[in-house]
């Protein structure tokens, strides 16, 4: 995805925001619509294949990947850029940006959680995570490699390198708005759109800060990769047996465990590693949240002009309506 640098001619430019909806609107509708007919040939064929672990990633990743992502850029990329100045960070400070990226995470996947078994109510039928039963029902690696490696790659090309390039012109802060409304969006259902909404603002913050994508990138992949492993550490060992454990008889406990003891270490080591990560993340989300900087932008829009020159536009309304229904039709099928 190399670009030739461009000069941002904000006189003569109008807002790029309908091309990036536009954009948004290619790679969302086309990868659905190429998963639809990929999945409906399989069922004429070859309707075997889809117990093959391999099929179902392909199936949801290559149209995405390799044709729905190339013809987006396409969209996008007249687009001028305003380049995002790099800046190295500390260790250290990387550290405190994880830590609070996963206090983001459970802030929004609990509400995710709570939003969906309230619908689950209404409907008295329990609404399934997509990508819950995703990681729970495929190969290890493929998960790797797809959830891992691939997804935080191409993500955050889009959602922070390819939009944020196009669009801080107008002001940091619908910047990061943008970045964050279209990426929770983009996952198409309510268990991931809170948390993907809360990670991809601060994303969009962290890349705004230090105009390297490369961050959000490790980030973005230490997250996911936490997840597959938790995941699968949780599908080898039986939870229902440690939350019945009274804590009376050790020996029980090690009946438990017995044959399991390193899955059991593993998911000890995730799981306080988590937990320290998720307060830490809490605290340094509380005190600094004031040292938090937004700077001006050349063309920065005014709070009441806002709204219209986001979203009113066909490209915008057509993604937003789009990953609407999508998201509509996950939570009511």
């Amino acid at each position: 995805m190399d670009e030739t640098n461009a000069v941002y001619t904000i006189e003569r430019e109008k807002p790029p925001f309908s091309r990036v909806g536009w954009t948004l609107f290619t790679i969302l509708g086309i990868s659905t619509l190429l998963q639809i007919v990929g999945a409906a040939v399989a069922t004429v064929f070859a309707p075997s294949i889809f117990s093959a672990p391999w099929f179902i990633w392909i199936l949801s990743f290559a149209p995405l990947y390799l044709i729905a992502i190339p013809l987006g850029y396409l969209v996008i990329k007249p687009l001028p850029r305003l380049n995002t100045p790099k800046q190295t960070i500390s260790f250290s400070k990387f550290l405190g940006y994880l830590a609070m990226s996963y206090a983001v995470m459970y802030i929004g996947s609990i509400v995710g959680t709570l939003l969906n078994a309230g619908i689950s109510g209404l409907r008295e039928k329990e609404l399934v995570n997509p990508l819950t039963e995703l990681l729970t029902k495929s190969n290890f690696y493929f998960e790797l490699v797809f959830v891992g490696l691939l997804a935080p790659i191409f993500e955050e090309l889009i959602f922070r390198k390819l939009l944020l390039d196009r669009i801080r012109a107008y002001g940091e802060g619908t910047a990061i708005l943008v970045s964050g409304l279209c990426f929770g969006l983009f996952h198409g259902n309510l268990f991931q759109f809170f948390y993907a909404f809360g990670l991809g603002s601060l994303f969009a913050y962290i890349y705004l800060r230090t105009g390297s994508v490369l961050y959000t990138i490790i980030l973005h992949a230490i997250i996911n990769t936490f997840s597959v492993v938790l995941s699968k550490i949780m599908g080898s060992i039986d939870l229902g047996a440690l939350q019945n454990f009274s804590g009376e008889n050790p020996g029980e406990l090690l009946n438990i465990v017995h044959g399991k003891e390193a899955q059991y270490v593993i998911f000890g080591v995730l799981i306080l590693a988590i937990m320290a990560l998720l307060i830490s993340g809490v605290v340094l989300l509380i005190t600094k949240r004031k040292s938090a900087v937004l700077f001006t932008a050349p063309k920065e829009l005014q709070r009441g002009e806002r709204f219209k020159t986001v979203f009113v536009s066909w490209g915008m309304a057509l993604f937003m309506l789009l990953s609407l229904g999508i998201t509509a039709y996950s939570a009511l099928a």
